[in-house]
């Protein structure tokens, strides 16, 4: 039980500093912050257990219990990837997240079908994800041709494979 309670504390740790630095100045490449964020709180969270070890009720000096160690990584690894992957899902709007915005705002009178055809601009859904493409590195601009850049295409291969696996068909 400490182990989920220390992890899930490191975890709510990495959610304030996330929140404060976003309300300061939100950073360009924001998946890379949130990745440093995330590594930073594991190496001091880390550190603290060997420094006070009575932090958590699990002996953590190496070659004593290195189950639980493993277990800490482990669950906390897996939040920070869990956080790091869903994160790009709210930091642009998404058109179903719009949709449902726009539905709620109207009220009960409802939302009339153009007005909501009009909102699906590509100024709105598209323009933004070219540029956090841009700045992630993920393409660059050739002239008047979208190049995708080795980040980008080992992104489109791991995808494309992934659909392949699922005999996914190709479109939203």
């Amino acid at each position: 039980m400490s182990i989920l309670f220390y992890t899930l504390s490191l975890a709510g740790l990495v959610f304030l500093t996330h929140l404060a630095i976003w309300r300061i100045r939100p950073p360009k490449k924001q998946t890379a912050a949130l990745l440093k964020i995330f590594l930073f709180t594991l190496v001091a969270g880390t550190s603290l257990l060997f420094i006070f070890p009575g932090i958590v009720r699990w002996d953590i000096l190496p070659g004593r219990n290195p189950f639980e160690i493993v277990q800490f990584f482990l669950l906390f690894l897996s939040i920070a990837a869990a956080y790091i992957v869903s994160y790009p899902a709210i930091e642009v709007d998404s058109p179903t997240l719009l949709i449902i915005n726009a539905v709620f705002e109207a009220g009960p009178q409802g939302l009339e079908k153009g007005r909501l055809e009009g909102m699906m601009s590509d100024e709105v859904l598209v323009i933004p994800r070219i540029k956090d493409m841009l700045s992630d590195n993920m393409v660059y601009l050739d002239g008047e041709r979208y190049r995708l850049m080795p980040k980008g295409l080992a992104m489109a291969r791991i995808f494309s494979a992934y659909r392949n696996m699922i005999r996914g068909v190709k479109g939203g």
